[in-house]
């Protein structure tokens, strides 16, 4: 039976309703939901800095942190280096002079001093330092910070002059070259110099602050510079977009979806006022904002002419995604043809692959000289020897077989150089077919000098016979008498293991026995030796005669079979021709 409401309860409910929307649209009104939970406080002082006007803070609220001697280390470094690109620093304080002073004279790797941030991840000492520069150079006092890092420039290890040497190449200033160039001459680590001179990321510092006033500290909120942005590309769009960079994902999908086509657009416009300089800043602000993918910045690389442009490209591909560019890297690297990013793509795919941080977020913003990720790895201490995954030296490798090759010779013998670090058994004879074909072996004999195995050494010994020059001959009879010295040693990793198990069945198995009294004459007992291997596991089954599995039958892929028994404590050979020839 159907029963319908009185109408004075219809309209009760009906006015009920009317009521609560009425008091939804006034709290939604006049009491507000925060947007999003407000960002830590190292974020939004470190913005403040790189953008010179306050990020939901205040001026008093940094003032506040800056002079609270119990604030974090940290914390009161960033405080004072953002009120000193507002021009607010207090100079009741510590000079801010001698606060770089005693950050670079705490900077070492791995340093205490300088903690894993949760806000800022990755953000250690030479991120500090190269923030505290910048600082300077953005508050006008770029001669003062130049004169401070001259003073470290021939102080301390190798790590601070390396750090140093990155932010004088980052202010860009005359005067800040010539201090490189006169380290380059004097110091001990000239390589390291002529690298920072010859490393060209723009832009330079300077550079930077010769334009920060085009577009007024107030002005820099982000749908302004969104505006400015879109309107064209010119030096004050190319600013718009450099600050625009450093801004957290917006909240409204719309306005992060306009931001970032806004940076693209800049990219892929050319004309006489947007070129390369206005390009890679648009780069730098589009990667610092936004991941994107490895396929769009390899892409991107191969779509792009410029040579600086695809510098900053790799560099942002690294900084993203670290070791899964890698293989992208590889794939570009047969193509690349500036030796200048050649040695990017290189260096990445050996530092990652040996699970190493090359290049990270903050290289996208102010980047490192290249050598200082190679001598002093993030993601940990060097080991006395280094060690990289069996599959991803073969990934090496097989790119090497391919027919693949760095299109500058110099950054070939290097690959081949580092590849020697990693290599033993089948892989050495695999590494040492690529040097044996070098159109100039016998005058590069120094790209052989971190072998490790002996098993090279007859042919080592037979190249040692052959005409080279003095210096080269010289390395070349030094690795053999360190490799002479090594194989003569009863280390027990030369010895395979005991144990009634498969893994030492197999270590009997694939073990590499002390090289022979075999001897290289010719080139043709060179080539057999390096076309020669040793047994691999995918070389041979086992199966096993009994439960225990101390009884075995291996079977190679060229059809002979042995036979294996564990006696008298170790894996023995049983089957007579074995035993005849004992």
């Amino acid at each position: 039976m159907n029963r319908s409401a009185p109408a004075n309860s219809l309209e009760l409910a009906q006015l009920l309703r009317r009521i609560i929307f009425v008091l939804a649209i006034i709290i939604f009104a006049f009491f507000p939901q925060p947007a999003a939970a407000r960002e830590p406080l190292e974020r939004r002082l470190l913005r403040t800095i790189q953008i010179g006007a306050p990020q939901d803070i205040t001026v008093a609220e940094i003032q506040r942190i800056a002079e609270n001697p119990n604030s974090k280390y940290i914390d009161n470094i960033l405080a004072r280096s953002a009120l000193l690109v507002l021009q607010q620093d207090n100079p009741k304080l510590t000079p801010y002079n001698e606060l770089l002073d005693n950050v670079l004279n705490n900077l070492v790797p791995d340093s205490n001093a300088f903690p894993t941030l949760p806000a800022l991840p990755d953000f250690h000492g030479k991120e500090t330092v190269f923030t505290m520069v910048y600082a300077m150079v953005m508050s006008g006092n770029q001669e003062q910070v130049t004169g401070v890092l001259e003073k470290h420039l021939l102080t301390g290890g190798k790590y601070k002059q390396a750090v140093v040497i990155s932010a004088l190449r980052n202010i860009g200033t005359p005067r800040a070259v010539g201090l490189i160039q006169k380290y380059a001459e004097a110091g001990q680590e000239s390589n390291l110099a002529q690298t920072a001179i010859a490393d060209e990321d723009y832009p330079v510092l300077f550079e930077m602050h010769d334009r920060w006033n085009m577009i007024p500290p107030a002005a820099r909120n982000r749908d302004n510079l969104r505006s400015i942005v879109q309107s064209g590309c010119d030096q004050r769009a190319a600013m718009a977009a450099y600050w625009l960079g450093f801004f957290a994902p917006s909240i409204d999908p719309n306005k992060e979806v306009a931001d970032l086509q806004a940076l693209e657009a800049i990219i892929h416009k050319n004309t006489p006022d947007c070129e390369m300089m206005e390009h890679v800043i648009a780069l730098k602000s589009l990667a610092l904002r936004s991941p994107k993918s490895v396929a769009y910045w390899n892409r991107l690389a191969r779509q792009t002419s410029n040579v600086w442009e695809r510098h900053q490209i790799v560099i942002n591909a690294w900084g993203r995604f670290g070791r899964k560019f890698a293989p992208a890297a590889l794939d570009l690297l047969k193509i690349e043809p500036s030796q200048y990013i050649q040695w990017e793509l290189l260096n990445g795919n050996l530092q990652t692959r040996q699970d190493y941080v090359y290049r990270d977020y903050w290289d996208i913003w102010i980047p490192v000289n290249i050598l200082v990720p190679m001598e002093f790895p993030e993601g940990g201490r060097r080991p006395p020897q280094p060690k990289m995954d069996e599959a991803d030296l073969n990934a090496l490798l097989k790119w090497l077989e391919s027919g693949a090759r760095p299109k500058d010779p110099w950054v070939y013998n290097h690959m081949l150089y580092h590849l020697a670090d990693f290599v033993s058994g089948n892989d050495t004879h695999r590494l040492l077919l690529f040097f044996n074909a070098h159109p100039e072996r016998a005058k590069n004999y120094w790209i052989i000098e971190n072998l490790t195995d002996p098993a090279a050494l007859p042919l080592l010994k037979y190249w040692a016979t052959l005409p080279a020059p003095p210096d080269q001959l010289e390395d070349l009879k030094s690795l053999i008498a360190r490799l002479d010295n090594r194989n003569h040693r009863n280390s027990p990793a030369t010895t395979p293991c005991c144990e009634a198990t498969e893994i030492c069945l197999l270590d009997h198995l694939t073990h590499a026995e002390p090289p022979s009294p075999f001897e290289i004459h010719s080139e043709k007992d060179a080539q057999a030796w390096l076309h020669s291997t040793s047994p691999a596991a995918a070389d041979f089954k086992i199966a096993y005669s009994d439960d225990s599995k101390r009884s075995a039958t291996v079977t190679f892929k060229s059809g002979f079979d042995q036979h294996w028994e564990f006696i008298y404590d170790c894996w023995r050979r049983t089957d007579p021709v074995a035993i005849t020839s004992r």
